[in-house]
């Protein structure tokens, strides 16, 4: 008789604890540990809680399966949360990051096989600590409330995978509205669509855009449409899209995309997330503009 277990569709969630070798090191094993153990309980009684099941814990986060969606990005968020609402009073914050993927799994006892856990495990993986990434499949049946605060991402290139996937991330700090407005103002461009030029430039080498040519990626690799051979630029750091009205940049990087605008002394800082791009100014590529050896890209917008 075959012991071969029938695949059976599921939300996963994949959660990991931002740092924890590093706390190990500044606290000591027993504080760490002590610390690793309270926080991935925190995060297990929010999955039981919204009916989800922990499959296994991994030291340093968990793996849990939900029946829907809906359940699973709920249990999330109210993780999120609560490591928030502790962070307050606790001396030593700790940053959770969260990837949910959704597809046909084997679960056996203590564990669970199948692509939808890879794909959890990658979007966990890409975010940033406090981020929530989704894959395409789990934005559907979503509550109306947390369904508004979906943003999507775009296509993004998952490690161990061929081609970029849709990537969501969802807003569960209760000031997410506030947050966003800067980012995703977009601004008009005159002159007509088809005459709207995107100009790049760092160090010696100069490229120009145009939105038939959209979307533009900026990285390391040799085969981004614009490549910043800089050993702190991701191979896809970021990317470049038209919207029909203004281009939007979108950071894709495991080290982050700082941009600051020409007359503006603010910078804007882009984990996972996007902002309009409007006038002139600089992208620094995975350090911060105060770096003065930071990569960086100057950009231009001209109608």
């Amino acid at each position: 008789m075959s012991n071969l277990r029938k695949p059976v569709t599921r939300t996963i969630v994949f959660a990991d604890i931002v740092g924890s070798t590093g706390l190990y090191k500044s606290l000591g094993d027993a504080a760490a540990a002590r610390l690793m153990t309270s926080t991935t309980e925190l995060i297990a009684n929010a999955v039981l809680a919204a009916g989800g099941e922990v499959v296994k814990t991994l030291g340093d986060g968990l793996l849990a399966v939900f029946d829907g969606n809906d359940p699973a990005v709920r249990a999330c968020c109210d993780a999120q949360r609560l490591l928030a609402a502790r962070a307050l009073r606790s001396p030593t914050a700790v940053a959770l990051k969260v990837g949910l993927s959704r597809g046909p799994v084997v679960l056996t006892p203590g564990d669970c096989f199948g692509d939808a856990v890879n794909a959890a495990a990658r979007l966990s993986d890409s975010a940033a600590g406090g981020q929530i990434l989704l894959g395409e499949a789990v934005i559907e049946g979503l509550d109306v409330e947390r369904a508004a605060r979906l943003r999507s991402l775009g296509a993004i290139f998952l490690r161990g995978y061929d081609v970029p996937v849709p990537v969501h991330q969802i807003e569960w700090d209760a000031s997410w509205q506030a947050n966003q407005t800067l980012p995703h103002m977009p601004t008009q461009l005159g002159g007509g669509l088809a005459s709207a030029r995107l100009q790049l430039r760092w160090l010696d080498r100069e490229a120009e855009f145009g939105v038939e040519q959209m979307p533009v990626g900026i990285g390391r690799s040799p085969s981004a449409e614009f490549a910043v051979n800089d050993i702190r630029v991701s191979r896809q750091h970021a990317r470049v899209d038209w919207r029909g009205s203004y281009y939007t940049l979108l950071d894709l990087s495991s080290n982050g995309t700082w941009v600051r605008f020409a007359g503006q002394d603010n910078v804007l800082a882009l984990r996972r997330s996007e902002c309009a791009l409007h006038g002139c100014g600089e992208i620094c590529l995975g350090a911060k503009p105060t770096d003065p050896t930071a990569p960086t890209v100057q950009f231009g917008l001209r109608s």
